[in-house]
């Protein structure tokens, strides 16, 4: 599948990194300034070489900057090393994670991201967003009004339903905690697209929704492919990185969804709560 969103593209000469511990830098163009579909991306970021690891972090806390390299494209990626014991810590695979699941939802949304061994030991590679305009950190402590306001409904609502669905520890509903840095994992492109970043502390073990009453409106594929989900599908996906746990929770977190939009349909009308945003296949 060719990534088509103008977010996942080579061409622009400045691109932003963003993380729990990274800034942004700019970085230079690559050599191939064609558009990658998400196997090349994938390839780079697992294969590709490390030319460039100035801030090289020893701690299983921190990650850094990179520039992976595959003799064709030249691209900025992001390491993360954290490696915690329970679901109420960071880890890595959870950065791989949502990616898979993002790919099961096609929704494209969550930046591309791989495990590899790097230093010696496990870490996931994400891929550097192009064209990053600001976070949503930013553009709420500037009060900046997005110059799509549907549009930007509705990308915040498939937002909300992803995280709800991943139990993100990070994206607080708080209206308070935008100007904090619990939303600068939420990056804005100059097309005013949304990507997502560091899914480091998703993916716990609690089988309730942390907000339902925040899911007001879905994507209409989304919802369609949230109800052909089930636990079998999830596990042959994501068994690498979750356990039987998280798998479990994460089903009973979907199913909850499912359910809510149902009664939401029933009660206020197709029409009104589905929206068509995501590509319908």
């Amino acid at each position: 599948m060719r990534v088509t969103r103008p977010a996942i593209t080579t061409i622009f000469v400045v691109m932003v990194l963003q993380s729990a511990s990274g800034r942004a830098e700019p970085q230079q163009a690559t050599t191939d300034s064609s558009t990658p579909t998400r196997a090349e991306i994938e390839s780079l970021l697992l294969t590709g070489e490390i030319v460039s690891d100035r801030n090289v972090s020893t701690s299983p806390e921190q990650g850094w900057r990179i520039v992976v390299d595959d003799g064709r494209r030249r691209h900025a990626a992001f390491i993360e090393t954290a490696a915690g014991g329970d679901t109420f810590q960071r880890h890595h695979e959870l950065n791989v994670a949502a990616y898979d699941l993002d790919k099961l939802l096609q929704l494209n949304m969550v930046a591309p991201a791989v495990e590899r061994v790097v230093q010696g030991r496990p870490v996931s590679v994400s891929w550097g967003v192009d064209a990053v305009l600001m976070d949503e950190m930013t553009r709420a402590m500037r009060n900046i009004a997005p110059p799509d306001a549907d549009k930007w409904n509705k990308q915040m609502q498939v937002v909300r339903v992803f995280d709800e669905l991943t139990a993100n520890a990070y994206r607080s509903i708080d209206p308070s905690a935008r100007t904090t840095k619990l939303w600068d994992n939420l990056l804005i492109t100059r097309d005013w697209t949304v990507w997502l970043i560091d899914h480091t502390r998703t993916f716990s073990a609690d089988r309730q929704l942390a907000h339902p009453e925040s899911l007001v409106e879905c994507d209409r594929s989304l919802f369609t492919r949230l109800r052909a989900l089930n636990r079998a599908l999830l596990s042959q996906r994501l068994e690498p990185y979750l356990s039987a746990e998280q798998i479990d929770a994460l089903d009973a977190r979907r199913v909850l969804i499912v359910n809510h939009f149902n009664d939401q349909i029933a009660s206020r009308g197709e029409n009104v709560v589905l929206f068509d945003l995501l590509p319908s296949r």
